[in-house]
């Protein structure tokens, strides 16, 4: 009868073993392809930033509804109810302006109440992570951070405008994040008709006349004579510049040009 008793509770530790690695084993799982949810919603975000210089849904609501906006893209899997995920499990997707580092787009997974030890293993498998301080009767949360493309921030843009009234033109600015990077440009026009010149081409000079948030208002002034060393040495336009009959165009590139 002993032995019997001793084989049952052999057996039954042995069980118990087995079932505990098992139960840790599927927690694995979970825990990977949640990880997995994270990155590529991650790496969707880069992929958009790069092309649009901002996070999904940045402008509209400080990106709370960034995995919709990718989701209606078909950047990442969302089902009819939003994200997905194992049982009691959510996401939730929020940017942070950080000051010279521009927004960072921060990820939080949010665990139901008691699941500490998967909360410790998703940090394992992102290590850019943190463990939120929460209240004692909710759930834990681990938040993943997702710095700005630093390419992004340095990308240029071509445009070719036509002079207006004046030798006036508008020119919009870069989104710049962060406070050390700040809009700039290289403009450079067509070859000028000058008044009373048979040479053509002549000396110029950009001037600016307005500086709004979004946009440079810019107006291109030729040489008066030899001397150029002013902004009152230059003539501006009278009437739509032409020459030749055709309209003047400038050439403009916008970067971000980092202090």
């Amino acid at each position: 009868m002993v032995e019997v008793l001793a084989s049952v509770a052999l057996i039954s530790i042995v069980a118990a073993y087995f079932v505990h690695i098992q139960i840790q084993q599927v927690q694995e799982r979970v825990v990977e392809a949640l990880a997995q949810d994270v990155l590529t919603l991650a790496n969707a975000s880069m992929t958009y930033f790069s092309q649009t210089n901002e996070w999904p849904d940045q402008e509209n609501g400080d990106c709370d509804d960034l995995i919709a906006t990718l989701g209606g893209l078909g950047a990442f899997p969302v089902a009819v109810g939003g994200y997905q995920g194992p049982d009691g499990i959510t996401l939730a997707t929020r940017c942070e302006d950080t000051g010279d580092l521009g927004r960072t787009l921060l990820i939080s997974v949010n665990f139901p109440f008691g699941a500490d030890d998967q909360a410790q293993m998703l940090m394992s498998y992102l290590p850019t992570s943190v463990n939120e301080d929460v209240d004692d009767d909710e759930g834990p949360v681990v938040t993943h951070y997702v710095a700005t493309p630093r390419r992004a921030s340095e990308r240029y843009r071509f445009y070719r405008i036509a002079l207006e009234e004046r030798g006036i033109f508008r020119l919009s600015k870069p989104d710049c994040p962060g406070r050390r990077n700040d809009p700039a440009h290289i403009l450079l026009p067509q070859a000028i008709c000058m008044p009373a010149s048979a040479q053509g081409l002549g000396g110029y000079f950009f001037d600016e006349i307005d500086d709004d948030d979004d946009y440079w208002e810019l107006q291109l002034l030729v040489a008066d004579g030899e001397e150029n060393n002013n902004v009152s040495d230059f003539m501006e336009f009278s009437g739509i510049p032409t020459c030749d009959g055709n309209r003047v165009y400038v050439g403009a590139i916008t970067y971000c040009e980092t202090r």
